[in-house]
């Protein structure tokens, strides 16, 4: 198997390990690995040896979590697809919003926490959120900065 396809593998393994749908791990390891005109889903279909209908999954998953965008190709009619510029920021930036649901999960479990519960394993989780969600945004900030600087 050669590199990429290697790549693509590992990327729906490792992606299936943290949540995601391995189709949808592999089609963004396509992606990730696409000219910059992307792919159609019939390329698509094609390199990862999968249906039609996965890899429409796995596009759909993509599009609706903001990582990857439709890539139209004047004169050509079957849409291309590729990694949504800025994609990891969205990315993170979602996911810290649902971050905020743990902080407030974690004050819930301290207000009914029972006499003799330990309320050690709620304080940590609740600290560790809440510093991670006011670090952030200079993480974000100075991420913007580094790719300005960067083009």
């Amino acid at each position: 198997m050669d590199e990429p396809l290697q790549f693509i593998e590992r990327a729906g393994v490792l992606l299936e390990m943290i949540g995601m749908p391995r189709i949808s791990g592999r089609v963004l390891g396509a992606l990730l690995c696409a000219p910059p005109g992307g792919h159609t889903a019939a390329e698509l279909s094609s390199l990862l040896q999968s249906s039609r209908a996965g890899v429409g999954t796995g596009l759909k998953h993509l599009t609706l979590m903001g990582l990857i965008e439709h890539a139209p190709n004047p004169g050509e009619r079957a849409d291309r697809f590729r990694v949504k510029p800025n994609a990891w920021a969205t990315l993170t930036e979602q996911g810290n919003r649902k971050l905020d649901t743990l902080v407030r999960l974690a004050d819930e479990g301290l207000a009914a926490l029972p006499p003799g519960g330990d309320p050690g394993p709620l304080r940590e989780m609740a600290a560790f959120y809440r510093l991670w969600l006011r670090l952030f945004p200079s993480v974000l900030a100075e991420w913007h900065r580094a790719k300005e600087e960067s083009t």
